[in-house]
């Protein structure tokens, strides 16, 4: 009796995994979901939308952007980690897979454990500007005039907890500046306290911020990537100023549930770096302040891995509190 149902055990199983071969092979059949985990409208979106167009090429089929805002991401991020694994809802994955986990916040799934890592597609990098008025155009002089004031200089970032608010505080006791955040919700609101000369500090992803350094209205510090950006180009980078330890990106990438047979993963990898590779989709992402990256499913996996451990140390060690 053991054996017997050892062998029908072994039958069974085969007969799962050739199930799933067969369905890799006959992948994709119908319109593809991309869930974007952010309202339409904003740079995250129309980065999507670029993979998306490309992809539906490659494919030959359909890949629709489908935005699922809210929730700090969990939202969209939930229905790719609860969705069939059979390739076709996938997930443009942001940073938040391993800051949400830095921060605590309470997520029905694990990001590691839930998802398929299939690539990484595009960085954009964070950003240090001062108000133009401030009597600093380097590093070394905004350092120096930070230090000597009486009380702690305030800086705007974009939300609590996010990414580049935590490169902030990462950069801050990096370099021991006499430096406070001052949380904002959305960069719109930060940027025009900035600017109006209520805080002398904005630190953010280098658009739209790079933007009103490359105009003349805000001065450009320190970016946060390997390269000067194409945004704001006459700003040096942290690896320039001595601080390569802090190159730092909100990152993004293609990833699906759990389970994806490897085929797919396989076929969806070598699509997205093919898009990658893309001139004209080169110059679209770097128009919106992006780096293209592209890497192997465990090169994604790893990055979210270290990022996650990187964000823990800074939450615990500037004691970050979010709610959610």
């Amino acid at each position: 009796m053991l054996r017997r149902r050892t062998v029908l055990a072994a039958g069974a199983g085969w007969t799962i995994v050739g199930a799933s071969a067969v369905r890799a092979q006959t992948w994709p059949n119908q319109p593809i979901r991309l869930v974007v985990p952010y309202v339409a409208g904003g740079s995250t979106d129309t980065a999507g939308r670029i993979v998306a167009e490309k992809l539906t090429g490659l494919l030959g089929q359909q890949v629709i952007v489908e935005n699922k805002g809210g929730g700090n991401t969990i939202i969209g991020m939930d229905v790719v980690a609860k969705a069939k694994p059979d390739g076709n809802t996938l997930l443009l994955g942001a940073a938040t897979m391993a800051t949400n986990v830095a921060l605590g916040l309470k997520q029905p799934f694990d990001p590691l454990k839930d998802f398929q890592m299939i690539s990484t597609v595009v960085d954009i990098p964070d950003l240090l500007a001062i108000d133009k008025s401030l009597p600093a155009k380097t590093y070394a002089e905004f350092a120096d005039w930070v230090n000597k004031q009486p009380q702690r200089v305030r800086y705007a970032t974009s939300g609590m907890g996010n990414q580049p608010h935590l490169w902030g505080e990462l950069f801050r006791t990096r370099n021991k500046l006499n430096l406070e955040s001052v949380s904002y919700k959305g960069a719109a609101d930060a940027l025009r306290d900035v600017m109006g000369g209520h805080l002398p500090v904005m630190i953010d992803v280098v658009l739209p911020t790079g933007t009103h350094v490359a105009a003349g209205r805000l001065t450009g510090i320190a970016v946060a990537s390997p390269e000067r950006s194409t945004v704001c180009p006459d700003v040096p980078t942290v690896a320039e100023l001595g601080m390569k330890d802090l190159e730092s990106a909100a990152f993004f990438g293609l990833v699906g549930p759990a389970g994806l047979p490897a085929p797919i993963v396989e076929r969806l990898n070598a699509s997205c770096l093919e898009t990658l590779k893309d001139p004209a989709v080169k110059k679209r992402f770097a128009e919106l302040g992006f780096f293209t990256t592209g890497s192997t499913p465990q090169a994604y996996l790893d990055r979210v891995r270290f990022e996650t451990v990187r964000w823990t140390k800074v939450v615990r060690e500037n004691n970050i509190k979010v709610e959610g």
